[in-house]
């Protein structure tokens, strides 16, 4: 009986819904006659600040058919979601649902064009020749802001979502289904599309569907689509004092619905979506910290803000993050020193512990210590001359005192190794302490180093000289520290020492060195000298043993790198005119394996993931793939010469593709033939006075490049984007081109390849009060041959 009562309850429960929806549509409908009746006698970027407010203060079921006739917008209909959805739905299956929508039709006869902020799920788009959007001869703009995604960050802070941008007079929210010729087909269709675009956007060929075009009025900072490829979040200004992240889902349809907003009264630089994506972090300057979570409806609600201090260009940032294990939030605001901790509860409820005690931490002086980072069992916080140690507690849910270090100096800094079984605190004098934790979780102090505290400057003055950077390798039992006379200290357990009883000492000391690192496996350690000379050992994580301890020599270089197996090592740099691979020979000697020779100084270079090729870029204008025996030695390599400075040359995700891009405005795809050897494939032609950037997709049979034009004064089209592809001969070509009215900041692929991302803003200041607004264009790509 239990089923059957839900069921009655959720038929009662939809009834009411659409009783109030539909009185509330009574009072609704006088509003769209006023608005209908006064939008004649106001401007046009008015009219679409009135359609705004009025968005803003009806159902969220509802969204406005509007047109453009005569330069006047007017509301000819309303699209109204009925589908009702189960409690416990959640944003995947939300999605899966097709909606279910009653077209209410008002008298009107002009054609829709929304404006800041207006969401047209599928609005009238006025097409002409090929897939070229055109609007209306209006300066009106549509700004809409949706939002969703992870972990990104736009370019003014990236891993914070930084990036000023400006956008189009004329932008509108819409909907697109693919294969619409006429306005007239778009309309009468159960899609709309907002004829908002009035030649912002034109396109070479019918390639891509548009799937959805949007806006926000004054400028977009930064456009992401989660991992998933589901979400999609626009991070935008709306209004001088209006920010937002706007957030949309793709549905089972392939269609895209706005699925909620974060409102914000200051621009928010940092958002992330956690691993299940139903949970958004997001950061303003005005120091607030919003949770927003997914509810039964598939629709982004606000669920916890923290309020911390408001910041500015010149003070540290707040800080937040999720926990790696997903299951906490942690938040630090650097100007009180106060931390915050959020867990997730049994329902999916974001809620702040209240700790017996109260956590501070210092605000960090060391410029090159690691940031405040959220951690899953183990928080190491410090203050003074105290550093302490706070345990998750699975009984109270809170963080406990779990170890407490008194230290004879001011701390400088501290830190927790990767796994949360060691800690490092280091101090102004010079000295560093070293903690483990047992299998019982307690820790204690298990040895200390010493830098000297002070040395004699060129004047024969003494000077303090404490410790400015620290890390762990990666499994924690070793740890590099420098001080800021360039003297680097490795330390780690002690070799002759037992299980139980392994006391942390120095293992070597290194003077004068510019730079020195753990390879990503923590089993190498290589030392930089800054002029032509590097060191490398090998840890025996069996013995805690540093052996092998051998140096290399390449005058002119000053940088090298491990490649992704670690065996081998590429050293280069900008005052030689080589390239040099290293690797070790049957003895086990370091050895060198092959040179790569430019006429100039070598500024990049790279291994591919299959670690048989390398890839040089010179200031000679040229970039050389030099491909590798199973040995390490050289065959005949390809060379590629542009005309002007190389700005990027880069393998692909898999190695088995490469691109360059130039000043000349040419990129080239590069890739092996079938007998392995590297050739071109493919050289672009751009209208584009610069190529900004340039990417493969996941699949790597699309590849894009963006750019705009130089010269200011030329208005016409200064967006660019080119989209190539591979075709049924298998070669590749050009696909599509796409100008827009305004400049571009982005252009990428999702992160499963399928669609393409494009934001641009109307402007290039970074001004609100000259900005005119941004629009965001998410196109999908057909699948290519062998797909």
């Amino acid at each position: 009986m239990q089923p059957i009562a839900q069921g009655s309850a959720a038929a009662s429960r939809i009834e009411t819904n659409e009783r109030q929806l539909f009185n509330d549509l009574k009072t609704l409908n006088k509003s769209v006659a006023a608005f209908n009746k006064q939008v004649s006698e106001i401007s046009g970027p008015d009219q679409f600040k009135s359609l705004e407010r009025l968005r803003l203060d009806s159902p969220p079921e509802l969204t406005f058919i509007t047109a453009i006739g005569k330069r006047k917008l007017e509301i000819i209909g309303l699209n109204v979601s009925m589908v009702p959805q189960s409690p416990g739905i959640g944003l995947a299956d939300a999605s899966q649902q097709h909606d279910e929508q009653q077209n209410i039709p008002y008298d009107s006869h002009t054609e829709p064009e929304p404006t800041d902020n207006t969401i047209g799920p599928a609005g009238a788009i006025s097409a002409n020749s090929g897939n070229t959007l055109t609007r209306p001869s209006t300066d009106d703009s549509y700004t809409e802001s949706s939002t969703d995604y992870s972990d990104t960050e736009s370019s003014t802070d990236t891993s914070d979502t930084e990036s000023s941008t400006d956008t189009s007079d004329t932008e509108s929210s819409t909907n697109i289904t693919s294969g619409t010729k006429s306005s007239t087909d778009i309309i009468s269709g159960t899609k709309s599309i907002d004829p908002i675009k009035a030649r912002i956007i034109q396109c070479q060929a019918n390639y891509l569907e548009l799937k959805l075009a949007t806006g926000v009025g004054c400028y977009i900072r930064d456009v992401s689509i989660s991992p998933t490829s589901k979400n999609l979040i626009i991070n935008g200004c709306d209004d001088e004092n209006e920010f937002s992240l706007s957030i949309w889902r793709q549905g089972a349809d392939g269609n895209w619905l706005p699925k909620g907003r974060v409102k914000s009264s200051d621009a928010i630089f940092r958002y992330q979506l956690n691993q299940s994506e139903n949970t958004l972090l997001s950061i303003s300057y005005d120091g607030n910290i919003s949770m927003s979570t997914l509810n039964s409806d598939g629709r982004w609600q606000e669920a916890v803000v923290l309020e911390h201090t408001t910041t500015d260009e010149k003070c540290p940032r707040v800080k937040a993050d999720f926990s790696p294990l997903q299951d906490k939030i942690m938040s630090y605001d650097p100007q009180t020193g106060k931390i915050n901790v959020l867990r997730e509860d049994s329902n999916g409820r974001w809620t702040p512990l209240t700790q017996a005690k109260e956590i501070s931490h210092c605000q960090q002086t060391v410029p090159h210590q690691v940031p405040f980072e959220a951690t899953n069992h183990y928080l190491l916080t410090y203050q003074g001359t105290t550093a302490t140690i706070w345990g998750c507690s699975d009984e109270t849910h809170c963080l406990e005192e779990q170890k407490v270090i008194e230290c004879n100096r001011q701390i400088a800094g501290a830190q927790l190794s990767h796994d949360e079984q060691h800690a490092m605190i280091f101090t102004e004098g010079g000295q560093a302490i070293f903690l483990g934790c047992d299998v019982d979780g307690n820790w204690s102090q298990i040895g200390e180093i010493c830098h000297p505290e002070w040395s004699m400057n060129e004047d024969y003055q003494p000077c303090a000289k404490p410790i400015c950077e620290a890390a762990f390798n990666a499994s924690g039992h070793l740890a590099l520290t420098r001080d800021t006379d360039n003297t680097f200290i490795i330390s780690g357990y002690d070799a002759n020492g037992d299980a139980n009883d392994n006391p942390w000492v120095v293992k070597a000391k290194i003077h004068r060195c510019a730079e020195a690192k753990f390879s990503a496996s923590g089993h190498k350690l290589l030392a930089n000298s800054g002029i032509g000379s590097f060191k490398l050992w090998d840890y025996n994580s069996t013995d805690h043993r540093l052996v092998n301890g051998q140096t290399i020599y390449h005058s002119g270089s000053h940088k090298a790198i491990f490649s992704p197996s670690e065996n081998l090592l590429l050293s280069y740099g900008n005052e030689t005119n080589f390239a040099c691979i290293w690797g070790h020979d049957e003895e086990g000697d370091l050895i060198e394996k092959t040179r790569i020779y430019h006429q100039g100084g070598i500024d990049y270079a790279a291994f591919n993931a299959q670690e048989d090729c390398v890839l040089t870029r010179s200031r000679d204008r040229t970039v050389k793939i030099q491909a590798l025996d199973s040995q390490g030695k050289r065959q005949e390599p390809l060379v590629v010469q542009h005309r002007n400075s190389i700005m990027d040359a880069r393998f692909s995700r898999s190695g088995r593709l490469a691109y360059t891009i130039s000043l000349d405005d040419t990129a080239c795809i590069l890739g092996r033939n079938d007998n392995g050897q590297w050739m071109k494939l493919a050289v672009t032609d751009s209208d584009a006075d610069f190529i900004r950037d340039a990417s493969f997709n996941e699949l790597e049979n699309h590849f894009l490049t963006y750019g705009n034009k130089m010269n200011k004064k030329d208005k016409h089209q200064p967006g660019l984007v080119q989209l190539w592809g591979i075709g049924d001969d298998g070669k590749w070509s050009k696909k599509e081109q796409i100008k827009l009215d305004h400049p571009v900041k982005s252009a990428k692929f999702s992160p499963d390849g399928d669609h393409l991302l494009i934001y641009c803003n109307d402007g290039i200041c970074y001004f609100a009060d000259f900005l005119k607004g941004g629009t965001a264009l998410l196109w999908k790509i057909p699948a290519s041959p062998g797909q």
